[in-house]
């Protein structure tokens, strides 16, 4: 038996570390959210957890580490929660209703908590070299998903305005700069106000033969 499958307290081992490792991403968005990232020490994000350095160092090198994962856990999530707006869609779409759904399911994901919002869209820029990387091949992957969304949203032979990726760079810059106003706002406005902004912007690169 490997140690992933020994049981410990009625539990596999694998299944202790995943919660584990949740507890940090859990701890992470929250202070993170509630401070910024550069006000928190990984003694923070511990603290936080409810857990120590060293159950920290079985899961994480670096507090980049646990930034990085839970950046990335938010954007899955997005992600999961628009193919699930996008596989809802009928045969022959509007292109204004379906991005509107779209954006909202998108956007809805990551305004349900404010926290996420502020991890994903202000406390990881500027942070390393190493981050700015990751956050370009993550935009990167994004513009594909969303060219590759262009058909079901908009019907058969629908395409972006100019190329694919800077088509989704122009969408997801927008995307970025109104939801770090968002953030700022006080009192945030609905995220049906966002999408009402950005739904004309996203119409207008798609092109329908």
């Amino acid at each position: 038996m490997t140690i992933e499958g020994r049981q410990y307290g009625g539990r596999a081992v694998a299944e202790r570390k995943a919660e584990r490792r949740q507890r940090f991403l859990d701890a992470a968005i929250r202070i993170f959210g509630e401070r910024g990232y550069a006000d928190c020490s990984l003694a923070d994000v511990c603290a936080a957890a409810g857990l120590s350095k060293r159950q920290f160092y079985e899961e994480f090198e670096t507090r980049e580490d646990v930034l990085v994962a839970a950046y990335d856990q938010i954007q899955d999530q997005a992600a999961l929660t628009l193919a699930a707006a996008l596989a809802e869609l009928g045969p022959d779409p509007d292109p204004t209703a379906t991005v509107t759904h779209a954006l909202t399911a998108y956007l809805g994901s990551l305004g349900s908590d404010p926290h996420r919002a502020k991890v994903a869209f202000v406390e990881v820029v500027g942070v390393s070299d190493r981050m700015e990387r990751h956050r370009r091949a993550r935009r990167h992957a994004w513009a594909d998903t969303i060219s590759s969304a262009i058909e079901p949203l908009a019907g058969p032979g629908a395409h972006t305005r100019g190329t694919p990726g800077l088509a989704g760079s122009a969408l997801i810059g927008a995307i970025n700069g109104l939801a770090h106003e968002w953030l700022l706002s006080d009192p945030r406005p609905p995220v049906a106000d966002l999408v009402d902004v950005l739904v004309p912007m996203a119409v207008s690169l798609i092109v329908r033969d």
